[in-house]
């Protein structure tokens, strides 16, 4: 008997222990399928959030952006929009008319298709160290419905693309969240109309005058952008210095560079009491250098030109 009673609740325990197997097994599977179904519905949501009937202004930019970088040659060995799914990245968005594109920030081939009237630039905001392996900036045009990037020539692609086919290639490809987490902290600036043009080459009032500062005296220019007082501008009004462009902190007179451009000659005059000398009793002194020096000097590697960028675009016009 006692037998007996020992086989039965064995059977029993066993009974028991397969049942639990068999609901945790569901369990599982019902958990899995669960879990599949949210990242399906999520995915879902984030293609319908990037809709090419009603993009932003702020997608549109990111779409071209990661577009543009995979059908860039070598895309099928890096990837080169992978910057984009850095935390928090953002990105600046600048509008210029087409013929004011500042030096270095447009195609140095002037390829604009027929229509073309302003240049769009993009820019991540924070970058990996696998330089190459990212492209984190380009720039378009947009005429009709149509979008032209840039080539890989410095250049801007003769033909153009829709803003559904590129959509339609970020869903297939599954990088819809690349574009969005992008566009959702991106900034745009309207720089048309604020930019002047110092010779054909594109370099800016704002560039060029950041440039000589820098050569000239680039403690106190620094300072000035730093504080929010320093200003330029296109025109000075009378005197040795008519029509020349300069910087200033609007202060006496030893608050100003002056200069002048004449192809890649550069005159700058600047007002320079000795210590004995007082700001009335001081002459005007004249120096000369060229565009070619500034630009080997201060704006030839990446991290000097953004330098460049930066204090240019802090530079208010002075009313």
């Amino acid at each position: 008997m006692r037998k007996i009673a020992l086989i039965l609740m064995l059977s029993l325990t066993m009974m028991v222990m397969v049942a639990c197997g068999r609901t945790s097994s569901s369990t599982n599977g019902s958990t899995s399928s669960v879990t599949s179904s949210l990242s399906s519905t999520q995915q879902t949501r984030d293609d319908a959030a990037l809709n090419a009937e009603r993009l932003t202004p702020e997608q549109i930019a990111a779409l071209v952006l990661y577009y543009r970088d995979a059908h860039m040659p070598g895309a099928n060995d890096y990837d080169y929009s992978a910057d984009m799914e850095n935390n928090n990245q953002g990105a600046t968005v600048k509008i210029y008319d087409k013929e004011a594109v500042p030096w270095g920030e447009g195609p140095s081939t002037k390829t604009y298709p027929k229509d073309a009237k302003v240049l769009y630039t993009i820019k991540l905001t924070s970058a990996s160290d696998e330089d190459g392996d990212r492209l984190n900036s380009t720039y378009y045009t947009i005429v009709g419905n149509k979008v032209y990037y840039a080539n890989s020539s410095n250049g801007i692609r003769k033909t153009g693309v829709t803003l559904a086919e590129m959509v339609t290639y970020a869903k297939t490809h599954g990088e819809v969240n690349r574009v969005l987490k992008v566009a959702k902290n991106t900034q745009i600036i309207d720089m048309r109309g604020k930019v002047t043009i110092t010779d054909k080459d594109g370099l800016t009032t704002q560039q060029l005058g950041t440039l000589v500062a820098l050569l000239k005296n680039p403690d106190w220019f620094k300072a000035g952008v730093q504080n929010g007082e320093m200003y330029y501008g296109t025109h000075y009004g009378y005197g040795e210095v008519a029509d020349y462009q300069y910087v200033t902190t609007q202060g006496d007179p030893t608050s100003y560079i002056w200069f002048k451009r004449k192809g890649n000659d550069v005159t700058i005059k600047m007002i320079e009491p000795t210590e004995n000398q007082s700001v009335a009793g001081a002459p005007m002194t004249t120096t000369h250098t060229t565009v070619t020096n500034l630009i080997n000097n201060y704006y030839t590697s990446e991290d000097q030109q953004d330098e460049v960028n930066t204090y240019a675009d802090q530079l208010k016009a002075e009313l």
